[in-house]
């Protein structure tokens, strides 16, 4: 049993430091589209500033200037709208990284968390013609793990647009969350894919079990989830499925996690 544990510990460490390397290089490429057009913006404004500079010297145009002034807003405007989405991703992506490193017990809020994974997810799920919908309520207040959480919807997601949608046209994720009491909230992941055949339910759960192997599938994903839901939150997790009906994951775990085991 120990070195199954030990095991399961390995998997798990190497699992949260692929999809880390996975976000890094995510938020890199997202970060060169705002950055890229500050510096284009920055280059213009310099180039307009220079040639007024000019005009000045020999006579500036009254309504020269005026077209100036209003280039200057307007590359403002585009400035600002640009630097604060990079800022967004940089921050979300601080939070995000230092919770799936460390793995560190904090207070936050559900549809937070749940937000600033979805952000990170953004260089995958935009490439795709499928859509992710939230309906989390403000008010659930968690005293939890947000990084192994945010791994746990991390996978889901990306387990429905692999296997799910199977590289189809369209395709839906709906992700919902209330409180069952004052204790526990249940948290839904579903889509409208494919499904999961009957032959395979009771193998998902199980590590390498995949059917995309070689095609981007590790076998870990869903083991993974499995192993944080039950041990690192404290709660339990069960999925059904139906062919060509789609796939329910449905974990129900305390607001408030269980006190780390120590080992």
């Amino acid at each position: 049993m120990a070195h199954l544990q030990q095991a399961q510990d390995e998997l798990l460490r190497s699992e949260k430091l692929a999809a880390l390397g996975s976000l890094v290089a995510g938020i890199a490429h997202e970060l060169n589209t705002p950055i890229g057009n500050s510096l284009m913006v920055a280059s213009t404004l310099g180039d307009h500033t220079k040639s007024i500079r000019e005009g000045m010297s020999v006579g500036l145009r009254r309504a020269d200037f005026e077209h100036y002034l209003a280039d200057m807003d307007e590359a403002g405007e585009q400035l600002v709208h640009n630097l604060r989405r990079a800022s967004e991703l940089i921050n979300s992506f601080k939070q995000v990284a230092v919770d799936q490193t460390s793995s560190q017990r904090r207070e936050f809020g559900l549809a937070e968390v749940i937000s600033e994974i979805l952000l990170t997810l953004r260089p995958v799920t935009k490439k795709t013609p499928y859509v992710i919908d939230v309906d989390v309520p403000e008010n659930v207040q968690m005293d939890s793990y947000p990084g192994p959480l945010g791994q746990v919807i991390s996978n889901l997601v990306q387990n429905a647009i692999l296997h799910g949608f199977d590289g189809g046209p369209k395709g839906k994720v709906l992700i919902q969350a209330h409180k069952l009491d004052d204790h526990q909230v249940e948290l839904k992941v579903s889509d409208d894919g494919k499904g999961i055949p009957a032959a395979h339910m009771r193998r998902i759960f199980d590590p390498f079990f995949t059917t995309k192997l070689g095609q981007g599938g590790s076998g870990l994903g869903l083991n993974v989830v499995h192993t944080v839901v039950t041990g690192v939150l404290g709660g339990h997790i069960s999925i059904e499925s139906e062919l060509g009906r789609g796939t329910l994951v449905t974990v129900v775990f305390p607001m408030v996690a269980p006190a780390a085991q120590s080992s």
